[in-house]
């Protein structure tokens, strides 16, 4: 069966001004692919009903089938509503129900819900509304005899909510699909040119499957297609073989998710001590429901004084060895474990740029120890990159260090 294609059209003038960051086209590709609906083109379109117009209706005439993201909501920009009707000729209308359920939102939530934010309720005649279950603009299919335009809201969060319910039920309902054999391989501890010598005995005797790579800060994904599910299990019993235990995930799991389930079935505990990634690794831990019941807690020891005061890290090791340091490092990891008495101390030290760096220690190099009871692990990096992404790269780091020593454990 030949893939369903579909053209995706992301509205906003901040998007195109590089104001804000687009969050939702990668997002929703993914999604849609997952279900058997592949993406032939992305478009950035402007809030303007002249120019948007255009767009909507040369993405139409090319697939059929449309997709877009924002300007839904009730300020004079958002026209995306109006576009459409016009396109499909359609009055724009007061949909009632909806209206009912506008003002119960904004009564819940304190706000006056006045004659603009009313302008919300307004859909094309005809139109069918996918529920919005996180936010207030409801997601739009309008259809004619050969073409499908679907509006969403372009906050994320209200996007993906609405995708993943009312609108995927829509297309598995509407639309003859046949979802793709896809395998996602997550890795960490290695680099795109890497995994792909490393793969490369796998493609010559599956010349079928296709392979995207798909790095991230610190991580590289595999996105494996097969031509049947059985070929699928066979990639990835082989690629399991090759990657061990640089393959932290088979599908959508964050890193800090698998970490946390392997705590969790250990019966194993950590706490954190931070300097330079100054909490993201907390951050990251408790991002996960249910970390309380691992993750103790944490400290961010920026300061010498911290260090000392906070983990009982010795003045005479700092003066001795610096702040940077594998041996102030370690202090933090086992000061930090014995303060929280958890099973596992991690300790975080280094230099994020873009100043700080000496002869000897560059910007970017990292020390990061891992204290547990029966050994201390210490590794140190010399991360590349801007500020941002060597602290977002130094928590993958220890993530993965303690991910593999619970791996180890259990070998």
């Amino acid at each position: 069966m030949p893939e369903q294609k579909v053209e995706l059209i992301i509205i906003g003038d901040e998007l195109l001004a590089g104001a804000v960051k687009d969050a939702n086209a990668s997002w929703l590709a993914d999604l849609l692919l997952s279900i058997g609906i592949g993406v032939l083109r992305v478009t950035f379109a402007p809030d303007d009903f002249k120019e948007l117009k255009e767009i909507l209706d040369q993405a139409l005439a090319r697939t059929g089938f449309v997709i877009s993201c924002g300007g839904l909501g009730p300020t004079p920009d958002d026209c995306t509503r109006r576009v459409a009707a016009d396109l499909f000729d359609r009055e724009l209308y007061t949909n009632k129900r909806l209206l009912n359920l506008l003002a119960e939102r904004y009564k819940k939530l304190g706000r006056r819900f006045d004659r603009i934010a009313r302008t919300q309720a307004k859909v094309p005649r005809g139109a069918e509304l996918l529920v919005n279950p996180a936010g207030a603009a409801p997601g739009v299919v309008l259809k004619d005899e050969s073409r499908t335009l679907i509006l969403l809201p372009g906050v994320p969060v209200e996007m993906q909510a609405i995708t993943e319910t009312a609108l995927r039920s829509y297309l598995e309902e509407n639309f003859a699909l046949s979802a793709p054999h896809i395998l996602l391989l997550r890795t960490v501890g290695t680099l795109e040119t890497g995994l792909a010598q490393r793969i490369r005995p796998v493609l010559s005797r599956f010349p079928d499957l296709k392979v995207a790579y798909l790095p991230h800060t610190g991580t590289v994904d595999l996105r494996i297609q097969a031509s049947s599910e059985r070929k699928k299990s066979q990639a990835l019993k082989e690629f399991s073989r090759i990657l061990e235990d640089d393959l932290y995930a088979v599908g959508r799991k964050e890193l800090s998710e698998v970490v946390g389930e392997m705590l969790l079935n250990r019966g194993q505990s950590v706490a954190v001590a931070e300097s330079c990634t100054g909490g993201m690794l907390a951050s990251r831990l408790v991002d996960v429901a249910g970390s309380s019941r691992y993750f103790l807690g944490g400290v961010v020891s920026y300061s010498n004084r911290a260090k000392q005061e906070l983990l009982g890290v010795a003045s005479g090791v700092l003066e001795l060895h610096g702040a940077v340091s594998s041996q102030v490092a370690k202090a933090m990891a086992e000061g930090v474990r014995e303060r929280f008495n958890s099973t596992c101390g991690i300790g975080i030290t280094g230099i994020a740029g873009p100043g700080g760096a000496t002869r000897t220690k560059p910007v970017g190099l990292v020390y990061i120890a891992l204290a547990c009871k029966d050994s201390v692990r210490i590794k140190r990096f010399v991360f590349p990159g801007d500020r941002s992404s060597i602290r977002q790269r130094s928590v993958i780091a220890a993530l993965d260090l303690l991910r593999r020593y619970l791996f180890r454990l259990s070998s």
